[in-house]
């Protein structure tokens, strides 16, 4: 894993190094390397899109032969030959994406190491820059960003950034949702999880740095536009 957070964190270092702003570097870095996993996404929810499409024939097969296994495991390994659809065709994106997602928060958590490599001055200087409303990228977004006075508790709550990286998240969640559809197992699973982890990513708020919140927010709002522009039918599409 180290050998990525070390390549994504030399790159984000020569952003920073051209724009003189880590805010918006991390903004550039963040469509650079959201690009480069594109083609796997884009092979993800191709996937996604296709087994809701056989959805429905899934289910009928699936209640037809419910008391034959082994037909029915036939007669669904027809209905994926047909469709040209492989089961594990959505896996393989996402277990070649893992490591490198692994190395990119490496990177972002622990500047440092990876970004600002035996540099403490530089580090301080480019994370103590203020960027909107945040003074510090190298510490949480908290509410004593926006408030400087008021209970201690409210003051220690998540910030502007976490909340709205939390929301993205929700909206992001809902519409994969939407556009995978699934088995009733499944998208209640989704439904599940469409809370837990907006909520989770707002508690993580907290702790992590706001340059990591920054990096997941504007990566929320790239997967978003992707997915849009996804689920718009291609010309000729008669699906």
């Amino acid at each position: 894993m180290n050998i990525f957070a070390q390549i994504f964190g030399y790159l984000l270092g020569l952003i920073y190094g051209v724009v003189n702003d880590y805010g918006i570097a991390i903004i550039i870095f963040t469509l650079i390397s959201k690009s480069l996993l594109m083609p796997f996404t884009i092979k993800q929810m191709r996937s996604q899109k296709a087994m809701a499409a056989i959805q429905p024939k899934m289910k009928e097969i699936q209640e037809k032969y419910k008391d034959n296994k082994e037909k029915q495991n036939q007669m669904l390994v027809e209905l994926y030959k047909e469709h040209k659809y492989n089961p594990l065709s959505g896996c393989l994106p996402l277990l070649i994406q893992f490591p490198i997602i692994i190395g990119l928060f490496t990177a972002m958590r622990q500047p440092g190491d990876y970004v600002f490599v035996n540099n403490p001055e530089l580090l301080a200087k480019a994370t103590e820059q203020t960027f909107l409303w945040i003074g510090n990228l190298s510490v949480p977004d908290l509410m004593s960003n926006i408030f400087s006075t008021g209970p201690v508790w409210f003051l220690a709550l998540p910030g502007l950034m976490p909340i709205l990286s939390s929301a993205l998240t929700y909206f992001q969640m809902a519409s994969m949702n939407t556009a995978t559809g699934g088995s009733d197992a499944v998208n209640n699973q989704m439904k599940i999880m469409q809370i837990i982890f907006p909520v989770m990513i707002l508690f993580w708020g907290k702790t992590m740095s706001a340059g990591l919140i920054l990096y997941w927010t504007v990566g929320s709002i790239f997967q978003i536009v992707q997915q849009y522009i996804m689920k718009r039918p291609a010309k000729g599409d008669v699906n």
